[in-house]
């Protein structure tokens, strides 16, 4: 039994080593670049969507119901800080869905971090490119648990691998930059129900 134990130990260093390149994988995958972001500002602009500017233009699509309102509910948070808690339909349909599998995975929330912003309201170190003032972008935050954020990260991306959505991890803030192409998004969903 000693000796079994013994040889356990020995292999888990190995077994370690065996995961890294999984993980270095994934982070590899998830690092931003422009042909990324030139990719959801194209979508965008394929679905004709506008970059709102100011925050009266938010409230003409909210009122015009191009953009709904993203509430909290038992499996997501909208952190109390977003000032624009609304979205294109799909992106609201994509966080209610993916938070539920989250919470049934996790037993977690997910916490939303940013939606739509206009261009008058953007951080200093947003891209020129960003489709947050469209309305089709999510932030969430990075998970603390890293069981939890390689469940997220694994499912974000097998959607990116489906051409629905593209995802970045930023580090400052540390969150997940969702672009959700909607009409992809919708024709993934309305697939799933046949």
């Amino acid at each position: 039994m000693k000796l079994l134990h013994s040889s356990l130990a020995a292999l888990a260093p190995l077994a370690l080593l065996a995961l890294a390149p999984a993980a270095h994988a994934i982070a590899d995958e998830l690092e931003g670049s422009r042909d990324s972001l030139l990719k959801a500002y194209r979508v965008a602009k394929r679905n004709d969507y506008t970059f709102l500017r100011t925050s009266a233009d938010v409230k003409k699509f909210v009122a015009a119901e191009r953009l709904v309102r993203v509430k909290s509910n038992a499996d997501f948070a909208v952190k109390s800080t977003v000032r624009f808690p609304y979205a294109r339909p799909a992106v609201k349909l994509f966080i209610e869905r993916l938070s539920r599998q989250y919470r049934a995975a996790t037993g977690d929330r997910l916490i939303v971090t940013s939606l739509t912003r206009p261009i008058s309201r953007q951080p200093s170190n947003a891209s020129e490119l960003s489709v947050h003032p469209a309305g089709m972008a999510v932030d969430f935050r990075v998970p603390a648990k890293a069981a939890h954020r390689r469940w997220l990260e694994r499912t974000l991306l097998s959607l990116e691998d489906k051409v629905v959505l593209d995802v970045t991890r930023e580090h400052s803030p540390p969150q997940y930059h969702v672009a959700v192409f909607p009409r992809a998004y919708e024709r993934y969903v309305a697939a799933l129900k046949r």
